[in-house]
């Protein structure tokens, strides 16, 4: 009965897309903490993790009325009222969150901000674009795209939780463009090696779909066997580049970086498919929390 039930909630909190929000907000809150940046713009972690869960559960509601079967969509057709109560919940509070920071988003010296504007018009057209096709005269969405797949999920990824809320700050006080590169490509490399283990994941679906992924056009263990050596070696790259830029050179930092590597490094070498996918999500998404929370971890006990 016990198990039954942590069965039950893990699979409501994953399915319900509230695991993927906080795996999405713990990412932004490393990058504020990486990039110092001010308390006042704290209202960004909380609308990326309502758009986070709108996003995903639109997404999911669309695909349960396809004829796909997996455990995940059994879930959401057991509970289609939850899903869809989830969706509008989250689109109201996005909608309330950027009334109520009207200002502080779309405002600058009393003008309106057109650059803050454009990023709002442009980044959720590309977020729903990777599920539906919104470009005119195309059919596709940009998932069903072999190449974009992985592509397209890590830039949207890595742009939403680095760039977008430096960008948002609209002043004088942001940080200079090379350090912020230097984590948006640190994070592009993490997230696009847990995107290729889901396309593992995913590589029956998508060859039935005729999506080329790098997983449909290498094959399942030749991606494996490929992928985890350069997975490793860009996540040393990009980690020693990321620890010298920012002088955080230190056995504390060594550590807090070092274990989520490993870690995506054991992922990769003892990758098991899963056909209940709530766990599957939780072992590897939750890298990502694993990963800002050390990190910050660090940070906080150095400026002690």
């Amino acid at each position: 009965m016990h198990f039954s039930g942590l069965h039950a909630f893990t699979r409501f909190i994953v399915y319900s897309n509230l695991f993927i929000g906080g795996c999405a907000t713990a990412l932004a809150a490393e990058t504020f903490y990486l990039l110092q940046l001010p308390p006042s713009l704290n209202w960004y972690l909380l609308l990326l993790f309502c758009c986070t869960i709108f996003v995903y559960s639109l997404h999911y509601y669309v695909k349960a009325k396809k004829d796909k079967q997996d455990s995940r969509l059994d879930w959401c057709r057991q509970h289609p009222y939850l899903l869809l109560y989830t969706i509008i919940g989250s689109a109201l509070l996005v909608a309330g969150g950027v009334l109520f920071h009207f200002d502080a988003i779309f405002l600058i010296n009393g003008r309106l901000n057109v650059h803050n504007l454009t990023w709002f018009i442009v980044i959720p057209l590309l977020a729903l674009a990777y599920s539906h096709p919104l470009f005119p005269g195309h059919t596709k969405s940009l998932r069903h795209i072999g190449w974009l797949k992985m592509i397209s999920l890590s830039f949207i990824w890595s742009f939403t939780t680095t760039l977008l809320p430096v960008w948002m700050l609209a002043t004088r006080d942001t940080p200079p463009l090379y350090p912020m590169l230097v984590v948006f490509l640190h994070r592009f490399f993490f997230i696009a090696s847990l995107s290729v283990l889901f396309n593992i994941n995913d590589y029956e679906e998508d060859k039935a779909d005729g999506v080329r992924t790098i997983a449909v056009a290498w094959g399942p263990e030749s991606t494996l066997q490929k992928g985890k050596w350069l997975s490793l070696v860009l996540g040393m790259l990009t980690t020693a580049w990321l620890l010298y830029t920012f002088q955080l050179i230190s056995p504390l930092f060594l550590l807090a970086t070092g274990i989520p590597l490993l870690l995506l490094f054991g992922a990769w070498h003892y990758f098991r498919k899963s056909e209940e996918e709530a766990f599957f999500v939780l072992r590897y998404d939750g890298l990502m929390i694993v990963k800002a929370l050390l990190l910050i971890f660090a940070l906080l006990i150095q400026h002690k």
